[in-house]
């Protein structure tokens, strides 16, 4: 923890700290109120994309969706893309809240070791973490990379060494909220190219990013990466969108045009 001198006292009383998503006063960046209100996921997901099952399913089943063929390797998520856990997100992205990258980085993290102590997925025999990549343009926009910010706070926490260099995105694609369907998977197609192969070859890696939606940027990112020798990619993310049985698919619907930007 770091140590705190007068100055840091001073600026308190200036401006009181505060939690970064309700802004009530607190010296959390994200307050008990708002943490309670997670969705985090736990343990009864699908074994392979970390999707909620539904109540009436056996634990780790995989579901109608993993039946099929995916590059994606895995996936988790530490919770659902709703209520607190969205608007902290959001937050982060677009309203330049980023220490809010600390509590959300502890999220990530927590899920890296959870799958190590059951059997889930290997995430502790992958080589490095891969966030997935801004276009230049985005990046130079937002200001920085959500997702390589992530990596950087996991990766000390993990041990695991963060790979910018292994892909790239080539193309600025339209924003994925604001398409459905197979224009999603049409979108991504060719928007991201592998650099220097010769680290990928033979070893497994973890994609980070900030939302699962659908999985179709995370599974275009999986493809250019075994296609460059990588021999499994998973997907680590701080939030997945809810399944459509689920409560809290139908909530926080009202800020999609942030969400787009």
């Amino acid at each position: 923890m770091e140590s705190r001198g007068p100055t840091d006292e001073v600026l308190d009383l200036l401006f009181p700290p505060r939690c970064q998503v309700c802004d009530r006063l607190g010296s959390d960046l994200l307050c008990e109120t708002c943490l309670e209100e997670v969705l985090f996921i736990g343990e009864h997901a699908c074994a392979c994309c970390g999707v909620p099952l539904r109540p009436t399913q056996r634990a780790s089943q995989v579901c109608a969706d993993c039946r099929g063929w995916r590059w994606i390797s895995g996936a988790r998520a530490a919770g659902l893309h709703a209520g607190a856990l969205r608007a902290a997100i959001i937050r982060y992205k677009f309203d330049g809240r980023t220490r809010l990258v600390e509590p959300l980085a502890a999220m990530l993290v927590e899920v890296v070791r959870a799958e190590a102590e059951r059997i889930g997925l290997p995430l502790g025999e992958c080589a490095a973490l891969v966030p997935v990549p801004l276009h230049p343009g985005r990046r130079s926009w937002r200001g920085f990379d959500q997702a390589e910010l992530l990596c950087e706070r996991t990766a000390d926490e993990v041990g695991l060494p963060v790979w910018t260099d292994v892909i790239a995105r080539i193309r600025n694609t339209t924003p994925q909220v604001n398409l459905r369907g197979a224009s999603r998977l049409e979108n991504v197609r060719g928007a991201f190219e592998a650099r220097k192969a010769w680290k990928l070859r033979g070893r497994s890696v973890i994609l980070v990013d900030d939302v699962f939606t659908t999985g179709a940027t995370i599974n275009e990112c999986a493809a250019v990466l075994r296609r460059a020798g990588a021999v499994a990619v998973y997907g680590l993310t701080v939030s997945r969108t809810a399944p459509l049985w689920h409560p809290a698919a139908f909530t926080d619907v009202g800020d999609d045009a942030r969400e787009a930007s």
